[in-house]
Parts: structure tokens; sequence; C-alpha cells
């Protein structure tokens, strides 16, 4: 059973900074309430408040400001699967967004809340990753931008202040030179969370056949989702032929290993987290024309 709480809507930013501020302990924000709903019903969380962000305008746009992409952090799955920037600028953001649980939790679901939630399988993490996100945060004390990977803690921990709001994340746009590929292996197609996902951006200079630029993040396997620069500056200035892609996807499980331990999972996780590399550069490398 959900505990009883309060309930608030603001309709602006400064008015939601000023009720986080003001409330003290035991208030939550929620969007689209899809993982905050069900930590209610299991008991994880149970506030005494919850302020309502869906309203203010802010966080639900889409834009193109000085040759950046930003993502209102209200804006629903759904919407960055349709919106025709994020297909010309942010493909791999917007091909993560389209496997997400069913069309009812994209249509609820928010990129803010996959990003506050924190969960090492949330799918729009290692997209956002390549991409170089940023994100915005606002709140009483004033407004600040932080590099993604310098929000997460841990699994389901945030460095947010409690009375902090992420306002949107923002990218540059991609350049029609870039390629990207995000693959995942869950245990059906559809409706369940990743066991186990790749995101990759890749720059080929054409006259020389060489990686210029190469990004490489993997989701599901790690604490926390981060960039992998050891096998990223092993790629740079290399042919993507087939031995040095295999030779990449062996430091790709490499450094997952190294990350996060060896397991008991280790055996099975090394030699697919390999294949979904070799998967997602394959997909970059066939998509040049």
């Amino acid at each position: 059973m959900i505990p009883p709480f309060d309930y608030i809507i603001p309709e602006t930013l400064e008015e939601a900074c000023n009720i986080l501020w003001e409330a003290g302990k035991g208030v939550g924000v929620i969007a689209g309430g899809t993982d905050l709903v069900i930590g209610l019903r299991n008991g994880d969380h149970s506030p005494r408040l919850l302020i309502d962000i869906t309203r203010i305008p802010e966080l639900r746009k889409i834009e193109e400001q000085d040759g950046r992409i930003l993502i209102g952090a209200a804006v629903t799955h759904s919407e960055i699967v349709s919106s025709p920037l994020l297909k010309k600028y942010g493909k791999i953001l917007s091909d993560a967004a389209s496997v997400i649980g069913s069309p009812q939790i994209r249509n609820l679901g928010t990129i803010g809340g996959n990003i506050v939630n924190a969960s090492p399988a949330a799918d729009s993490l290692p997209p956002l990753m390549v991409l170089n996100a940023v994100g915005k945060i606002v709140s009483r004390e004033g407004a600040r931008e932080a590099p993604l990977d310098q929000l997460f803690k841990g699994p389901y921990e945030t460095n947010l202040k409690p009375h902090e709001i992420l306002v949107h994340i923002g990218f540059e746009k991609l350049s029609s030179v870039m390629r990207s590929s995000f693959i995942r292996l869950a245990r059906r197609e559809a409706m369940a969370i990743a066991r186990m996902s790749m995101a990759v951006v890749l720059r080929i200079e054409r006259s020389s056949n060489l990686i210029k630029d190469i990004r490489i993040s993997p989701g599901a396997v790690m604490p926390r989702p981060q960039r992998m620069p050891e096998v990223e500056d092993f790629l740079k200035g290399k042919s993507p032929d087939e031995a040095i892609l295999k030779t990449a996807s062996q430091k790709v499980s490499g450094v997952m290993v190294l990350t996060s331990g060896v397991r008991s999972s280790t055996p099975y996780k090394a030699p697919v987290v390999e294949a979904l590399f070799l998967r997602a550069m394959r997909s970059c490398l066939e998509d040049r024309g």
C-alpha cells in the first residue's frame, strides 16, 4: 500500500525551487512516476510531500540553441522518439528511447526521471554519455551545469542535493559525418530491463580510413554510467579492421572487469559485452554509406 502524502503542482521553476528549499526532508519530485510509483508501492520511498514538475514550461521543451540540443527533464521518451531534432542530431538517443518499456511507459516516463533514478541499466544513459551530455541543475542557491557522469555517485545514487532540480540535458549536435549505434540485450525484445547495452559514436576520416573520434559507453555492466577512455585512446588513429576491433572488444571487457570486479556472472558477461561492442561498431561502419 502506498503511504499517504501531500501533492503540489507548481507552475514555475522558481515556485518548485522555493517549495523544495522550504520543505526540508521527506520531499520527492515526480514527473512521469514510472520508477517512483514502484518505489512507493515497494516501500522504498515514503515522502510526506510530492512535487509534480510536469507543468513547468522549461522542463517540457526540446530545442536547439547555439549548436546544442536541449532536452527538458520532463520530456517523455515518446517525445524524444518522435522529435525531428533528435532524429537528425541525436539519433542514438532517439533509438534508445524507442526500446524503453512499453508504449504506456514511454508516454509517461521522462528523460529526467531516467537520469535521476540512476539505474545502471537505464537505456538513455549510455547514449547520453557518448553525446557528452551536460545537465543544468537549479535551486534557490542558483544554477550550475555538470557533465552527466559527474551526476552519478553509484547505483541508484546521484550527487544532486535534495533541494536541486534537473532542468535539462544538453549536448552538441552530432555532425553528419558522425555515426552512432545503440545495441541492447534483454530477456525479451520489448518491455524488459536491459541486461547489457552498448552505445558508440564514431567518426572515420574518409581519406585515410582512420578513426578520428570514438566514444564508447556500456550499460548495465558497471556501477555507474561512464565512458571507456582506455579503449577510445587505443582505437583513435587506427583503421577499424577486424583484428583491431577484436582487440578493442577484449579491452572493453577488461575495463568492465577492472571496474566492476570479478563476479559469478563475469564468464557470461565478458564475451557478451565484447559481442555487443563489435555489433555496435559494425553497425556504425555499415552506416557510412
